[in-house]
């Protein structure tokens, strides 16, 4: 992976994170697993490099993250098929991981719940028949 890419992944996965943490805040953990696909599949859908950018910014302003922009994505420098193949790319799956992380941290959480409920109670042993 490119430089550049490197950095957009690792800005898109920082983002993905907020927006999930946000996502959570407004609509509980079932709705925010579903919005955040939901926003992957319209990121994901789009074909024009604008269009992919302002739904991008959408989704920041949507749940106001406070994550800074970088310059490839906020300038309006036309990107070339290549250039917009590669940030998409680079984009789309920073916030895939930041989902899936936030999906196995969940997943933690539960087990680790279920696990503490078997704990405590009054063990009663029985000495032979």
């Amino acid at each position: 992976m490119r430089e550049r890419e490197r950095g957009i992944y690792d800005w898109a996965y920082r983002a993905g994170q907020e927006i999930i943490e946000r996502l959570e805040a407004l609509f509980g953990e079932d709705g925010a697993g579903k919005r955040m696909e939901n926003a992957l599949l319209v990121l994901r859908s789009e074909l024009i490099p604008e269009r992919f950018r302002r739904a991008i910014i959408d989704l920041l302003i949507e749940t106001r993250s406070s994550t800074e922009i970088p310059d490839v994505v906020k300038v309006e420098k036309r990107w070339t098929t290549d250039e917009f193949y590669r940030y998409s790319t680079a984009i789309l799956a920073g916030f895939f991981d930041a989902l899936n992380r936030w999906r196995a941290g969940k997943k933690r959480e539960g087990e680790e719940e279920k696990g503490e409920e078997g704990l405590g109670g009054e063990v009663v042993c029985r000495e032979g028949p």
